[in-house]
C-alpha cells in the first residue's frame, strides 16, 4: 500500500519530530492535538528546526517553504484522520488514554488505513483491542531525538499482516530510518536490553563493589560506551528509566525490579540532568567522587555485559528478534558500540556460559542460562 497523507496525533516533542521528518520526506502531514497551545508549540518547534536546516545549508529557503506547505495542524481528531493513509500516535504513556484514542481513530479513519503507535512499552495487542482493524494495527517506535535518531522499531502484533508489515517499513525508509522488526514484547529490544545496564550498574554500586564513577569510567574507558550507566540514565531521565523498567518488572517479574537506589531519586524529583542532580549534580559546586573501592575495570565490564548478552539470547530464544536485528537496534538506538551478539562473539560463547553459570549459582534465577547456550 502506498501512504502519501500521515495523521500525527500528539505534538509534544515526539510527535513534532514525527510531523517534521515525515514532511521533510515528502509525505502530507496533519498534527493533532487536543490541547492548542500544545499544537501551537510544537509547530512552532518544527519552523525553529526547520529554519536551523535553512542556516546550516541542509535545505534551501523554498524546500523549507514546501516542507511547510505539507504540514497542517488542528484540535479535531476526525478532521486529521479522515483521509489519512497511516495514522502514528505518539501521546504519553497511558494505556486508557491511548486506547481512547485508537477507537476515535479507527471509527473516523478510511478503511485502508493504518494505525501505528510510537509506545515505548506498552502491548501493541493489547492496543490493538481496542479498534476494528488489528490485522492493520502496528508499532513504530522512533526514538529521540527524532530527526537525529536512525533506527525505528517496527513492531509486529499476533495479528498484524504482511502488507502493513511493509508498509510501515516502506514509510520508515522514506523518512529515513532504519528498520528492525521485533514480535510484541515487553520492552522490544531496545529498552528491554537497554534496562539491565543500569539496572546491574545500579546494584553493584548498591552492594559497595564500585563506585558510580568507577563503572562509568570502565564502561567508556574499556568498553568504549559512548557513556557509562550513570551519566546516561541521568541524561535520558531516571523518571522514563524507571517508568521503562517498572513496566518490564510488571510484565517479565523481579528480574526487572527497580533497585530501591533509582526509586528514591525519582521520588525525590532527582530525576537527571534536567532537574539539575540525579546520580550526579549538575551545576553550582562539582561533587566530591567517592572514594574508590579499586574495582577491576574489565571485570566491572564483563559483569555488566553479561547479563545484556543473556537478555538478548532470550529475546532470540523466545523468537522475538533476530541476532542481526537485536544488534542493529543497540547500535543505532542505544548508541552501542557493538551490539550484544558481537560482544558476545568477543568474550566467546563458553566464557559467557561460564560467567552466566557463575551468577546464577550466587544470584539465583534471574541468571538462568538461555537455551542458545546449552
Amino acid at each position: 500500500m502506498d501512504v502519501n497523507k500521515i495523521a500525527v496525533v500528539g505534538a509534544g516533542l515526539m510527535g513534532s519530530g514525527i510531523a517534521y521528518i515525515s514532511a521533510w520526506h515528502g509525505f502530507d502531514v496533519t498534527m493533532v492535538d487536543v490541547n492548542q497551545d500544545a499544537l501551537e508549540d510544537g509547530m512552532e518547534r518544527i519552523r525553529s528546526d526547520v529554519m536551523t536546516g535553512v542556516d546550516k545549508g541542509k535545505l534551501s529557503l523554498s524546500e523549507a517553504q514546501s516542507l511547510m506547505g505539507r504540514l497542517k495542524s488542528t484540535t479535531n481528531l476526525e478532521d486529521a484522520v479522515g483521509d489519512a493513509d497511516l495514522i502514528i500516535e505518539a501521546i504519553f504513556e497511558n494505556m486508557k488514554v491511548k486506547k481512547e484514542v485508537f477507537s476515535k481513530a479507527d471509527k473516523h479513519a478510511p478503511p485502508h488505513a493504518i494505525l501505528a503507535t510510537n509506545t515505548s512499552s506498552l502491548s501493541i495487542d493489547e492496543l490493538a483491542t481496542a479498534t476494528d482493524r488489528p490485522e492493520k494495527f502496528i508499532g513504530m517506535h522512533y526514538f529521540s531525538p527524532v530527526a537525529a535518531m536512525k533506527l525505528i522499531e517496527i513492531v509486529i502484533g499476533e495479528k498484524t499482516s504482511d502488507e502493513t508489515i511493509e508498509t510501515a517499513i516502506k514509510v520508515g525508509e522514506k523518512q529515513g530510518k532504519e528498520p528492525v522488526k521485533a514480535r510484541d514484547s515487553p520492552g522490544f529490544i531496545v529498552n528491554r536490553i537497554l534496562m539491565p545496564v543500569l539496572r546491574e550498574a545500579i546494584l553493584l554500586y548498591e552492594d559497595g563493589i564500585a563506585t558510580k564513577e568507577e563503572i562509568d569510567s570502565a564502561m567508556t574507558s574499556k568498553a568504549k560506551f559512548p557513556a557509562g550507566p550513570f551519566a546516561l540514565g541521568d541524561f535520558v531521565g531516571l523518571d522514563i528509566a524507571y517508568h521503562a523498567m517498572s513496566t518490564l518488572y510488571q510484565e517479565l517479574g523481579d528480574c526487572f525490579k527497580p533497585p530501591e537506589t533509582l526509586k528514591q531519586l525519582v521520588e525525590d524529583g532527582k530525576i537527571g540532568t534536567k532537574a539539575k542532580e540525579g546520580f550526579y549534580k549538575y551545576g553550582g559546586e562539582p561533587e566530591e567522587p567517592e572514594e574508590p573501592k579499586g574495582a577491576d575495570p574489565d571485570w566491572l565490564v564483563t559483569r555488566i555485559q553479561v547479563p545484556v548478552i543473556r537478555e538478548a539470547m532470550i529475546l532470540v530464544d523466545e523468537e522475538i528478534a533476530k541476532k542481526d536485528a537485536i544488534d542493529k537496534a543497540m547500535k543505532l538506538g542505544a548508541s552501542f558500540p557493538k551490539g550484544p551478539f558481537e560482544m558476545a562473539e568477543d568474550i566467546g560463547h563458553d566464557k559467557v556460559k561460564e560467567e552466566i553459570e557463575k551468577l546464577e549459582e550466587k544470584h539465583g534465577e534471574c541468571y538462568s542460562v538461555p537455551e542458545m547456550l546449552k
